[in-house]
């Protein structure tokens, strides 16, 4: 008789939350900056579409940059702005474009729309 096949552990920890949002990935070392769009994140990473060529390898560590905008009016400044660190733990091509996983390597932080502007 064949041994029975068990189901791969779900390794998340997390919930995933759906969110329409930019991603831009920057790897640390080599490659130029990937622009995406955000499918999921949790509370310990994401999951973004990248379109090809594949630029992002697994175990590659890199900076990331959340924005999140006002779906009505994309003129607006961004809702939210977030900024961390992470590392590659998955990349899957999928058509005309590939699925990227990243694993948060620390906590992301907040960047105020207003932080960019001078006072005078």
């Amino acid at each position: 008789m064949p041994p029975r096949r068990l189901h791969a552990q779900e390794r998340r920890r997390d919930r995933r939350i759906p969110v329409a949002a930019r991603v831009r990935i920057e790897p640390r070392v080599g490659a130029g900056v990937v622009q995406a769009e955000l499918v999921d994140v949790s509370a310990g990473g994401l999951r973004a579409h990248c379109p090809l060529p594949r630029t992002l390898e697994a175990g590659s560590e890199v900076d990331v940059e959340i924005t999140v905008q006002d779906a009505s009016d994309a003129r607006r400044q961004p809702l939210v702005n977030l900024r961390g660190r992470g590392e590659v733990v998955r990349v899957h091509a999928d058509g005309d474009h590939y699925d990227t996983a990243l694993r948060f390597t620390g906590a992301l932080a907040l960047r105020e729309p207003f932080s960019q502007m001078l006072l005078f």
